[in-house]
């Protein structure tokens, strides 16, 4: 995202902490010398509102909103006075067209970048669909009424299951606190934070339900992540003495607690890189050093899954196919991850990983045979 000219434009926000008051003709109680000494600022406001490159106003539009919602009155040629004064002082980009007519060019953040903002708000798992249309609300103060209108249209979401739960980002705010090293400006001890975790029961699958009976998790918290649209904390477990993740989504009476973090030692011997390329779906299993065999045409799929770092490498096996090489946490969604290809792809090695997939085929074989079988 990029600003505009030497100095920061005036941004929607900042002039409507000044003059929100005035958008009820009749509430605005200031007087009118007070009104005059802020009618640049109005004048401000509405170039911010109600233009933009395909919407030009022009000076009898503004003398006309000044009048009628903000009680002030005022000649045009006072108008061009406040124009030049947005453009040489505040460099706000305004250009003149024929007609009398003026368009607000550009602006704090360009439209592209507010887009994709609003875009990424409702692509994200982790904020509910209620909360996701008050963020876009916010993100649209940015931009003119009739590009508001376009960022307010939902994005349509394929296969996209978006959390029910608004307080996400509340328990976001509480886990940083936790992890902060500094707060008010003074040094802060990290501290460990306490939760139940939920999970679906198919009593009720409209409602989550507590795990372990409702009993307290407390873990010490050191990254939160985000993953195929849902957000993770990774978090060294008092009770297993590890690394773990958990689902935000999925955490409630998230609470921070007068106990200094433990684990420092254990997350900072964590690659986060390779960690997080090398867990598939958040689902871990036991580290190994695998090679797969793929056909040519998934070299896109291997690379996005893992990576070009030193660690992982690539070979011409024949002249359809490649072999991959990197470090995987071997567990039964690895195995359905690689059945999904089918026959073009296979594990070739290490032996011992070669067998375990053999055995997790021969168990759904298993299960779909016949019952006299």
């Amino acid at each position: 995202m990029k600003l505009k000219g030497e100095y920061r434009p005036l941004a929607f926000p900042f002039s409507m902490i000044y003059l929100e008051k005035c958008e009820v003709r009749g509430a605005y109680t200031m007087a009118k010398s007070e009104n005059q000494k802020v009618k640049t600022l109005f004048v401000a406001k509405y170039f911010l509102e109600n233009s933009d490159e395909n919407h030009p106003i022009t000076a009898g539009d503004i003398v006309d909103y000044l009048r009628e919602e903000c009680g002030i009155e005022v000649e045009r040629r006072a108008i061009y006075r406040d124009i030049a004064a947005l453009r040489d002082v505040f460099k706000m980009d305004i250009d003149g067209v024929r007609g009398g007519k003026y368009r607000l060019l550009s602006r704090q953040f360009e439209f592209d970048d507010l887009r994709l903002l609003a875009e990424c708000v409702h692509a994200a798992k982790f904020i509910s669909a209620s909360k996701a249309k008050e963020l876009v609300k916010t993100i649209s103060e940015f931009c003119s009424i009739y590009q508001a209108e376009e960022l307010q249209k939902e994005v349509f979401l394929c296969d996209r299951v978006k959390t029910t739960r608004n307080n996400i980002l509340l328990t976001v705010g509480i886990i940083y606190s936790a992890m902060a090293t500094k707060q008010d400006g003074k040094p802060h001890t990290p501290q460990k934070i306490t939760f139940k975790y939920l999970k679906y029961a198919l009593q009720n699958k409209r409602e989550q339900v507590e795990r372990r009976k409702g009993a307290t998790y407390k873990v010490s918290p050191y990254k939160l992540l985000i993953n195929d649209g849902n957000y993770y904390l990774l978090a060294f477990d008092d009770r297993y003495q590890e690394i773990r993740r958990y689902r935000v989504d999925r955490m409630k009476e998230v609470k921070a607690i007068d106990e200094p973090r433990e684990g420092a030692k254990v997350f900072a011997e964590l690659d986060m890189e390779s960690y997080t390329r090398r867990v598939f779906s958040m689902f871990g299993g036991k580290q190994k050093r695998v090679s797969i065999r793929f056909i040519n045409q998934l070299l896109d799929t291997a690379i996005e899954r893992f990576g070009t770092s030193p660690d992982v490498f690539y070979r011409q096996d024949d002249e359809k196919h490649f072999v991959v090489t990197a470090d995987v946490e071997v567990s039964d969604q690895f195995f359905a991850w690689v059945c999904g290809f089918r026959k073009r792809a296979a594990i070739i090695n290490p032996p011992d990983v070669v067998e375990s997939m053999k055995k997790f085929l021969e168990d759904i074989e298993t299960r779909y045979q016949d019952d006299e079988n």
